[in-house]
């Protein structure tokens, strides 16, 4: 008898091979790309080079092209800072936006498509934009082949260099299985999954979502004046809102009896932002016929900080507006 595997045996080891063995092989790790380095820009893009599985150096580019060459020659070869936004896109098989508003996604969309081939390639949209802006920039670039996920954030800038932001995942659902390993305990603690449903879902569900944060913390700067005008003391206010109030509301009422409400050396969300998403929203109300009257008066609160101390103010800083209308100084101490 032969001593030789029969050509059954043989069949069978091979077929265990490409089933086991070679996928092993032939899977290549995509390539991804980060394009705006914003604060919230740069802290997500760098636990994405620092903890996502990747084979190669994460491309970075930003239109102040000195951040980006900054950024990468301190990740320790994680980063590389590409020359142009055509050098990243082309060389990315992913591609994520993290860019300040829809005008500015527009453009990064646009000159990308017209400056390198796109066929191919996911776009992972992380800015905050409004609903329809997802939607025609999804119908773009799926003429040319490419695929759009949108991917609003919730939590800022200190909660994203922690990994503890949450994100939004809304588009088809092979192109979220794409991404979706480069999301969960690498730049984030959670994901809300929207596969295959409307992608101005997940602007909405940002929009939404940040106006009921925007009008709690509306409420606890008119509690807290409150309190101050009736004699109740800061501490006793404290104590409630850690027993009771969820969430970050806590450290941000200590913000408050602090006065660092408008240091604008922290990490504090902008009063810009607010302003432009409470614009969003009041464009989605008017067009619904929806009432928001909470909306009106963060709003105008907004927009009094944002006249009197400028956009780079902090969204906390409406304790200030809120205390000047009741007759103390905008500045607790």
């Amino acid at each position: 008898m032969s001593s030789f595997p029969s050509a059954a045996v043989l069949g069978l080891c091979s077929l265990i091979f490409a089933i086991l063995v070679a996928p092993t092989f032939y899977f290549e790790m995509p390539r991804i790309a980060w394009i705006g380095l914003g604060s919230i820009g740069e802290a997500i893009s760098k636990n994405l080079a620092q903890h996502a599985a990747l084979e190669e150096p994460v491309l970075v580019w930003n239109r102040t092209v000195e951040k980006a060459e900054r950024l990468a020659a301190a990740a320790n070869g994680k980063m590389e800072a590409a020359p142009s936004l055509a050098d990243a896109v082309s060389r990315a098989d992913i591609v994520c936006l993290c860019l300040a508003d829809d005008r500015a996604v527009g453009e990064v969309v646009d000159g990308a498509a017209a400056e390198a081939p796109v066929s191919g390639t996911l776009f992972v949209d992380l800015s905050t934009v409004h609903p329809d802006t997802s939607q025609a920039q999804a119908d773009k670039l799926e003429k040319l082949g490419a695929t759009y996920i949108a991917c609003p954030v919730f939590g800022g800038v200190a909660l994203a260099i922690q990994r503890q932001i949450t994100i939004v995942l809304a588009g088809p659902s092979d192109a979220i299985d794409r991404f979706e390993p480069f999301t969960k305990d690498v730049i984030c603690k959670d994901t809300i999954k929207l596969a295959n449903q409307p992608l101005r879902e997940a602007g909405m569900l940002k929009l939404v979502g940040n106006f009921v944060r925007f009008s709690a913390i509306e409420v606890l700067c008119e509690a807290s004046v409150l309190s101050e005008k009736i004699g109740l003391p800061e501490e006793t206010l404290a104590k409630f809102v850690e027993a009771m109030v969820p969430g970050p509301s806590a450290g941000q009422l200590a913000t408050l009896h602090a006065g660092e409400y408008n240091n604008l050396a922290t990490s504090l969300a902008p009063i810009s932002m607010a302003l432009k998403e409470n614009s969003y929203l009041n464009d989605l109300a008017g067009r619904s016929g929806a009432k928001l009257r909470t909306l009106d008066t963060v709003t105008a609160h907004a927009e009094r900080v944002n006249e009197m101390r400028g956009p780079d103010a902090k969204l906390l800083a409406i304790y200030g507006s809120i205390r000047e209308e009741n007759g103390l100084p905008f500045d607790k101490n």
